[in-house]
């Protein structure tokens, strides 16, 4: 019975909230999705229907982005065509509208070679005649057809067969040929109001009638479900199960005021209207084939076509031949690659271990009341922390290994940024607690650490004590989170502040890590393997359940790297950690060493190879060498600070650097150490802000200058004593669960791995309001499950042996052998 009260009690208000937020939304998202979302299921009639044109600032190449409205198109690159194309024909009939699509895709398959070719057929002035465009073992034909009544396109068409074999080997029907990938198919308009005189409309019906029978024939293909049973690939489905598809695209609506006269004359809008109203009332399997967002891309640029009227700016081409790609081939895409971002037709893959997680998932609340039945060693509280980390990573997979949640492209505005910010720190600092003994905990902290309570005893107006570096933690944390949903990334001077923001947190690890061990020596396996398990235990488990790597969450392998650096260090020669100059040169020594193995190619590469013949495990290290590097001297200027914190607390047990409530090494002239550290920051931020002009050069500096606006924002907080004896509540709070937030953003506030924005079915267009209780009600549930996530680490921490650490290991290696 004590159990059960136990149990009860362990069910606050925090799991409350959470899982009345998180039975909310599952029950929107699943009622929309079977409701209004059965008409478009896998959102590909909003990649072929209507988008819009994404604001300017998001552009890299200076060509403006298309955007489909729910759901995410990906600009196809030459190699990821050759993947989805690589052996098959892509054909393409009509007029010289569809022939300008045609090299749009010549372009990105081989642009010097497009280039060449089509400089050969202008100066053949060969315009009216078949192409073709061979790259990388993809064919590409262009039909000049402009009627659709030629016999090549018939034979074409005849050839098509809308389920491949699932072998490679191309489909082979009709008089031996192959049946094409993929065509695209012009309306005849612009031909039949040009010179169709009075029988425009008839001619246009004859040439929609000659291929409307082959659209219907399409449609059979596309209703075929291609499934995984994991979230990895299938690779004996991949590209080569994709159903070959006919894309029809709608009557060009052109610049009628760039018209030349004789052409105004009979490309008039009411016979482009009226064409294109007879092909929106085609039946629905073959009007849904109809790419209507053609015609929606130049209605919403404002400079879309060249100086004829007729034909598009080459950028809008090849915005065209995208979604044309997208539609076709981003369904083999997620099969082939689960980090692919595209969202656009695709379908939803079956996940066996999401399926696992529910069952387990279920066991563990069925067996939740009978624990007392149960033996010894099963608490309940155990019980609870299973519960509560099966539930985060199924609802990882929920929100973004699903089409539970919709998925759209960020913007960055910098108003709306600058002003959340701003808000976010006002309202951090509208709750104030005063520092009351030892380091508080999180309400949702259940598990105890006997040492180190002991190392967190008599915190009261202590330099940099356990409630400000959380408070520090979290008010960063919270403009990272920001940083990332508003994507300032693209932002320089966004870019420099927030890099500095994780250049302190790794400050503070360095620094709390360094204090412990100071503090109590404890140098134990046991130690190691509680700080290694905290840190990695959530990023160790996602990749089985979302198919990602551990290296993605690059912030646990970060913290993790520079905890063993500073664990050997400190270990190696104890002694000698009590005298600062000896520290000094064994720090110096290994921040030499560590910035060479880290820059030097060889050391990485060799660490990553045993690491992935031993645990199966992937690794980018190009891109873990850049943020190792970004921070490897930061983290021993947060072991020289330790040091010196500790060893003044050695002489005043109570209070660090103070003698009758104020700092002692600050005694002497407070006012210059408040003047050198404003103009210190005051100045960095005015060096780096006018004189390091691109991210390459601010990243080549930042090891070097980091250390100035950390110590001096560091000083600053406690150079007052009576800013020492209080804290800020909110952000303290978030600070303990920044590592828990920071990883589950990529999943459950974030999409896409962290590179789009979840959306609730039915908002993606809301007004500000709806988009506000949105926002409200996922990121409520985000830091809820940051919370139960903590609370339960830290209740199987408590809990945690040696043995039951390598346990967990011998468990990760079989899981990886099994899943990779």
């Amino acid at each position: 019975m004590t159990q059960l009260r136990r149990l009860a009690a362990s069910w606050h208000p925090l799991s409350s909230v959470t899982y009345s937020t998180l039975f909310l939304l599952l029950l929107w998202t699943t009622s929309q999705r079977f409701i209004t979302g059965q008409q478009d299921p896998n959102k590909c009639r909003a990649l072929l229907t209507d988008g819009t044109w994404a604001p300017a600032v998001n552009n890299h190449h200076g060509a403006q982005t298309w955007e489909p409205n729910g759901c995410r198109m990906v600009e196809y690159s030459a190699d990821a065509i050759h993947d989805c194309l690589g052996g098959r024909k892509f054909v393409l009939a009509g007029d010289s509208t569809i022939r300008q699509i045609f090299w749009a895709a010549a372009r990105k398959l081989d642009p010097k070679l497009a280039a060449a070719e089509l400089k050969e057929i202008v100066a053949a002035d060969e315009k009216h005649r078949d192409l073709s465009f061979n790259a990388g073992g993809v064919r590409l034909e262009f039909i000049w057809d402009p009627w659709l009544n030629s016999t090549i396109l018939r034979d074409t068409l005849e050839a098509f067969d809308a389920v491949p074999s699932s072998s490679r080997e191309a489909t082979l029907v009709k008089k031996g040929e192959e049946s094409p990938a993929l065509i695209i198919l012009g309306s005849p308009g612009l031909w039949a109001a040009r010179y169709g005189g009075d029988d425009y409309m008839t001619l246009f019906k004859d040439g929609i009638d000659t291929v409307s029978t082959y659209l219907s024939l399409a449609s059979q293909g596309s209703s075929t479900r291609s499934s995984s049973l994991s979230a990895l690939p299938n690779w004996n489905q991949g590209y080569g199960s994709a159903p070959n598809h006919i894309l029809l695209t709608p009557v060009q609506v052109p610049s009628y005021s760039a018209l030349s006269s004789k052409r105004t004359e009979t490309i008039t809008p009411e016979r482009i209207d009226e064409m294109n109203d007879y092909l929106s009332h085609l039946p629905s399997n073959q009007t849904s084939h109809v790419v209507w967002a053609f015609n929606r891309m130049t209605e919403e640029s404002g400079k879309s076509f060249e100086g004829d009227g007729l034909h598009v700016e080459d950028n809008i081409a090849d915005r065209k031949i995208d979604i044309v790609l997208n539609s076709h081939c981003n369904n083999p895409a997620t099969l082939h690659d689960r980090s692919f971002k595209g969202t656009c037709c695709v379908e939803e893959p079956s996940n066996y271990l999401f399926n696992l997680a529910l069952v387990f998932l279920c066991a563990v609340m069925l067996y939740t009341p009978r624990v007392q039945s149960m033996p010894k060693f099963i608490r309940p509280e155990l019980l609870v922390a299973t519960r509560d980390i099966l539930v985060t990573l199924a609802w990882c997979w929920i929100c973004d290994g699903t089409l539970q949640f919709s998925k759209v492209e960020r913007h960055y505005r910098q108003g709306a940024f600058v002003a959340i910010c701003l808000f976010w720190l006002v309202g951090s600092s509208s709750v104030l607690h005063r520092i009351v003994g030892s380091a508080g905990e999180a309400p949702w902290s259940i598990a105890k650490d006997s040492k180190k309570e002991i190392a967190n005893n008599n915190e009261e107006h202590k330099f940099l004590s356990r409630d400000q570096t959380d408070e520090m933690k979290g008010l960063m944390q919270g403009i990272i989170l920001l940083y990332h949903f508003n994507y300032a990334s693209q932002t320089l001077w966004v870019y420099k502040l927030v890099r500095v923001l994780i250049s302190m947190y790794f400050f503070l690890s360095a620094y709390g890590h360094t204090l412990y061990l100071l503090k109590t020596g404890d140098y134990s396996f046991k130690r190691v393997a509680v700080v290694l398990f905290r840190t990695n235990a959530l990023s160790a488990l996602l990749p089985f359940m979302m198919g990602t790597s551990y290296s993605s969450y690059y912030f646990a392998p970060a913290v993790t790297f520079y905890y063993l650096v500073i664990y050997f260090m400190l270990r190696t020669l104890k002694e000698s950690n009590y005298d600062p100059w000896p520290l000094a040169m064994k720090v110096l020594v290994t921040a030499s060493f560590t910035s060479m193995c880290i820059t030097t190619p060889g050391f990485l590469e060799m660490a990553t190879d045993v690491l992935r013949t031993v645990f199966r495990m992937s690794f980018d290290v190009q891109e873990l060498r850049f943020r190792l590097a970004l921070d490897r001297y930061i983290v021993f200027v947060g072991v020289m600070v330790a040091s010196l914190v500790h060893t003044a607390n050695l002489t005043d047990a109570r209070e660090v650097f103070t003698t009758k409530g104020s700092p002692r090494l600050f005694d002497s002239g407070r006012p210059r150490f408040w003047v050198i550290c404003s103009g210190g920051l005051a100045l960095f931020l005015f060096v780096t802000q006018s004189s390091l002009s691109s991210k390459q050069s601010y990243n080549a500096a930042h090891p070097y200058i980091s250390w100035i606006p950390v110590l001096a924002v560091v000083t600053l907080r406690n150079l007052y004593t009576p800013a020492q004896k209080v804290f800020l509540a909110i952000p303290a709070a978030l600070g303990r669960i920044s590592l828990e937030t920071y990883i589950l953003q990529y999943h459950i506030w974030l999409g896409g791995d962290a590179t789009a924005r979840l959306t609730l079915g039915g908002f993606e267009n809301a007004s500000f309001p709806l988009f506000l209780i949105e926002k409200a009600l996922i990121t409520t549930l985000f830091i809820g499950m940051a919370a139960l996530t903590h609370r339960a680490t830290r209740t199987l921490t408590g809990t945690l042996s040696e043995l039951g650490f390598l346990v967990f290991l011998v468990a990760l290696w079989i899981g990886n052998l099994i899943y990779t």
